[in-house]
């Protein structure tokens, strides 16, 4: 649906406006109180408000300062043709035109439902309705100080949330909206679990699953209870087997080898004393070598590293090199795509203007042919005309009095031939004469009167008909209908109703045929046909002069491949080349992103360099101690060879020493397995052996004491049967156990099935939100900020809402955020509608802002500038009214057209 052009007449301020829009965008502007307000309320009203309605709605576009009442007309495109529409607003009286360039004419309650049909609404708003209005369109059309608010947080009528989720469906974003039986099973998977669970998630306290919890937990406790003392009655038992055995092998065994490890234990730190200086002297002669090898495989590694810099050095100056040759290739790979975008640009030009030249005649010979129809219809009704003043004028009151006259002449004449003397001459051989009219043989005459009969000369009769007076006023009435239907018919000219009625038929099929020449002449807009056909030269004049300046241009197109002269041709051009140019811009993109990073590279190879060659200096610096560091160990401990000798010599001495320890180890470990090394005594103690004897009394009697305790255990435990008890307290948590889990089994399928109905419904919201985020997106980034996203939620039952902006890591909801975001979020939601909603109405939107920007900074309007210019690259069309219009000058100038409002 596309807006075309509107005229208001007697509205408000404007006694008479004509408005043309331009098919993309238009800029209306004017100061305060020029009436661009009014222009806004009249398009939506004469739109979605039924002509024939009153009330406040109507008053409100009354003008105070001219007599008349509001008239408003609109031509728009819509369902493949262009349409007239035209209401006057004057209460239970007003009228509605409605009529196409495909002949249709419509008027009154017909031309109301077409009008919804091809606006997609339910049909117009009634004068005691006109709180619905705002609703209508509400995401198309912007009212001055409502460009702030959130959409979403309105009912879904607002936003036209029916077509919006059919579009969104025709996306693939839903295969349907969530059923009512939908909505009770999570009622009643809700409640079920509401049974056994509290608002937070815990097992709500006198649940059945918390009894079946406490029952099991219960016995649970009951049969830990019985196996416990089951166990300390077994334990006690092998306690006691333990302790016995424990103590025949301490008198038996462990003391006496106690004993003998103490004689060993004396002979073994002897032994220990004599091999710790050798084992000191040989750690240091270690610590030497270690240290001379050490500094030789150290001198040996930086010397390869050093090599090895050296060499990744000059692989860098080869890649600095290469990279240097990139930048330059890269360089004059721009400048040449930067004289194909210029030629690009005079091609994108010139189409533009040959497209706008093929437009302008084809609305020339639109205008030409509403001419040619007007003037035709013009001649026809003139004919019309002509052939109703030819007819005599009868209607069908005068047929209807002509056919009365001629019945009550034949009833006035069967009553009068009713009571008529009937007299037959059936033979006669002299004159007959009745009332001095001869009577021939053969013939009938009727008599409602005294009539003298006479027989030849010599025989006369008088013949008075039976009635009396009634015959006399039959008589005299039959004369009366006869002269009166006489009279009709010359005032008629006509000899029979019959002749009158065709007459009179002729004239309102004559009457019809004129009221529809009326009719469709008023479908046209003929009142401005001549001045539109008169405008049309000085544009046309203009484009000429404009594509005079591209005459070389033209020339080389048409010799190297043709130039087009048809609009759909042109158009296919115009589209071929703004995609040449958006790839071209593409390619620029690409081949300046390639020209950074090759100088990127270039200077991280630089500095590359500039880092070996300060490490390979300090490398070099780092060599000399280190050799002087071996020259000073050589003189102190000799070559590594003499001190290699030295060590060997001294290890095999170690070993002798060390075999001679290991046999009296080996013996003492045979004796005290227990003791981990017998060359590290517990504690650092010698005497540990008697400490060990010590601790083994301690244990006998401990083992004692153990074993008097344990058989009063066994004693107190052996009252009842440990096994039966335990055998019962079992049985007892089987079945608890068996109750809880059904009851938990069944809860959780609950809980899944709830899982499961709440992620279908999750996914369900995300097919639909998904799309309208994806939508929003990139009117986001024409804002200048890539880290900015929106965040929708959808619910089947109130549509759209939670509307958020997230900015990197934080959130904000739609009312946190200023005055000026939240005009220009609004727009993108807006325009995003817009464009989900297009395919729905013929592949444009008209969105109207009136002055929908005050809040926001004048350095957000080259942001702006991209969110329209996307819309109208989507298909949509823009008006947009300001105060302030010569901060969209430029826009509209390239984009569109411009309208100042006195």
């Amino acid at each position: 649906m596309r807006l075309l052009h509107a005229s208001l007449r007697q509205v408000r301020l404007h006694q008479h406006l004509e408005l043309r829009f331009d098919p993309h965008f238009t800029l209306l502007g004017g100061a305060n109180e020029a009436g661009k307000s009014t222009v806004v309320e009249a398009l939506h009203k004469v739109l979605f408000l039924r002509a024939s309605a009153t009330g406040r709605a109507v008053d409100e576009l009354r003008s105070r300062l001219h007599s008349g009442l509001p008239e408003i007309a609109v031509g728009f495109e819509a369902a493949g043709a262009r349409w007239e529409l035209r209401k006057r607003f004057s209460g239970a009286s007003g009228t509605c035109q409605l009529g196409s360039d495909g002949g249709v004419a419509l008027q009154g309650a017909a031309a109301e439902e077409q009008l919804a049909r091809l606006l997609g609404v339910e049909g117009p708003i009634e004068g005691r309705r006109h709180g619905q209005l705002p609703q209508r369109w509400g995401h198309l059309w912007v009212r001055q100080g409502e460009s702030g608010s959130n959409l979403l947080a309105g009912p879904g009528e607002a936003y036209d949330l029916k077509s919006l989720v059919q579009q969104l469906q025709l996306r693939g974003a839903a295969a349907a909206l969530e059923s009512p039986l939908d909505r009770l099973v999570g009622e009643q998977l809700q409640a079920r679990l509401d049974l056994q669970f509290t608002a937070t998630g815990k097992v709500k306290a006198g649940s059945p699953l918390a009894e079946a919890r406490q029952r099991c937990q219960e016995a649970h406790s009951a049969l830990e209870q019985a196996q416990g003392h089951r166990a300390e009655l077994e334990s006690a038992m092998e306690q006691l087997q333990r302790i016995g055995a424990r103590l025949q092998a301490i008198d038996t065994v462990e003391r006496p080898r106690l004993r003998r490890a103490s004689q060993l234990a004396g002979q073994l730190r002897l032994r220990q004393a004599q091999i710790g200086p050798l084992q000191q002297q040989f750690a240091q002669l270690e610590l030497a070598l270690a240290e001379q090898q050490a500094l030789q495989q150290q001198g040996l590694n930086l010397e390869a590293q050093q090599q090895a810099w050296q060499q990744q050095l000059a692989s860098l100056l080869e890649e600095q090199t290469t990279h240097q040759a990139g930048c330059r290739a890269g360089e004059l790979a721009l400048l040449e795509l930067d004289g194909q975008q210029r030629e690009l640009a005079g091609r994108l030009e010139l189409a533009q203007q040959l497209l706008d030249l093929a437009s302008l005649e084809e609305e020339a010979r639109q205008l030409n042919a509403h001419q040619q129809q007007f003037e035709q219809l013009q001649r026809d009704a003139q004919l019309c005309k002509q052939r109703l003043l030819e007819l005599a004028p009868i209607d069908q009151e005068t047929v209807r009095a002509l056919r009365q006259a001629e019945q009550q002449l034949a009833q006035a004449q069967a009553r009068s031939q009713a009571m008529a003397t009937a007299v037959a001459l059936l033979d006669a051989d002299q004159a007959v004469t009745v009332g001095g009219q001869p009577l021939l043989p053969g013939e009938t005459l009727q008599l409602s009167r005294a009539a003298e009969l006479s027989i030849g000369s010599g025989v006369r009769l008088r013949i008075s008909p039976g009635g009396g007076k009634a015959n006399l006023e039959a008589a005299e009435a039959l004369e009366a209908r006869a002269q009166s239907l006489l009279n009709l018919q010359q005032q008629a000219g006509v000899g029979s109703s019959e002749a009158a009625e065709q007459i009179a038929g002729q004239r309102q099929e004559l009457e019809r045929e004129l009221a529809r020449l009326r009719q469709a002449a008023g479908a046209i807009p003929w009142s401005r046909l001549s001045e539109q056909i008169g405008a049309l030269e000085p544009r046309r004049e203009r484009l000429l002069r404009h594509l005079d300046r591209h005459r070389q241009l033209r020339l080389a197109i048409a010799q190297e491949e043709g130039l087009p002269d048809q609009r759909e041709s042109l158009e296919s051009w115009l589209d071929a080349l703004r995609h040449q140019s958006s790839q071209a811009g593409l390619l620029r993109q690409q081949l300046e992103a390639g020209l950074q990073a090759r100088r990127q590279q270039l200077a991280d190879r630089i500095a590359a360099c500039s880092q070996l060659e300060r490490q390979l200096a300090e490398l070099g610096g780092s060599l000399a101690p280190l050799k002087q560091r071996q020259l000073a160990l050589e003189k102190l401990h000799g070559t590594q060879a003499a001190l290699a000798a030295d060590l060997e010599h001294r290890r095999q001495e170690l070993h002798i020493q060390a075999g001679e320890l290991d046999e009296l180890q080996e013996s003492l470990r045979e004796l005290l397995p227990e003791a981990c090394a017998a060359s590290q005594p517990a504690h650092g103690k010698e005497n540990w052996i008697e400490e060990l004897i010590q601790q083994l009394d301690a244990e006998k009697d401990g083992l004692l004491t153990s074993r008097g305790q344990n058989e009063q255990l066994c004693l107190s435990h052996s009252v009842e049967d440990p096994a039966a008890a335990v055998e019962q307290c079992l049985a007892r948590l089987e079945s608890a156990q068996g109750e809880r889990e059904a009851i938990e089994r069944q809860t959780l399928a609950l809980q899944i099935l709830q899982s499961l109905f709440h992620k279908a419904r999750q996914e369900f919201s995300q097919r639909y939100r998904e799309p309208l985020e994806e939508a929003i997106g990139p009117y986001l980034e024409d804002l200048g900020s890539r880290d900015q996203q929106v965040r929708l939620d959808f619910d089947p039952k109130r549509g759209f809402g939670d509307f958020e902006l997230q900015q990197g890591m934080q959130r904000y909801g739609f009312e946190q955020l200023s005055g000026g975001m939240r005009e220009q979020l609004a727009t993108a939601l807006r325009l995003a509608l817009a464009e989900v909603l297009l395919p729905g109405y013929d592949g444009c939107l008209p969105l109207i802002f009136d002055d929908a920007f005050t809040n926001s900074d004048p350095r957000r309007l080259g942001g702006l500038h991209r969110m329209l210019g996307r819309g109208l690259a989507k298909g949509a069309q823009i008006i947009l009214l300001s105060c302030n219009p010569a901060d969209y000058q430029e826009f509209a100038t390239k984009n569109g057209s411009v309208i100042t409002l006195p």
